[in-house]
């Protein structure tokens, strides 16, 4: 059972060698399916996106965390 905590906790979930191919993997992704996102869903994948950087594709932010960054560029705050 995973338990939040660290970010540093889940590094070894990441299934990615380096930015470039998570990246990679997210264009291939989205070139498939960003028709079936709305405006606002993409937004908030895109910043989710940017929250697994650190530690390539593992993110460990709060939902509302979340939530807040993706209004403040959904809404332009």
């Amino acid at each position: 059972m995973l338990v939040a905590g660290r970010i540093e906790n889940f590094k070894d979930y990441s299934k990615f060698s380096s930015i470039k191919e998570f990246n990679n993997t997210i264009e291939m992704f989205l070139a498939d399916h960003k028709k079936d996102f709305t405006k606002g869903e993409l937004v908030a994948f895109k910043r989710l996106v940017r929250f697994s950087a650190k530690y390539v594709g593992v993110a460990n932010a709060k939902i509302g965390t979340l939530v807040k960054a993706t209004l403040a560029v959904h809404l332009n705050w």
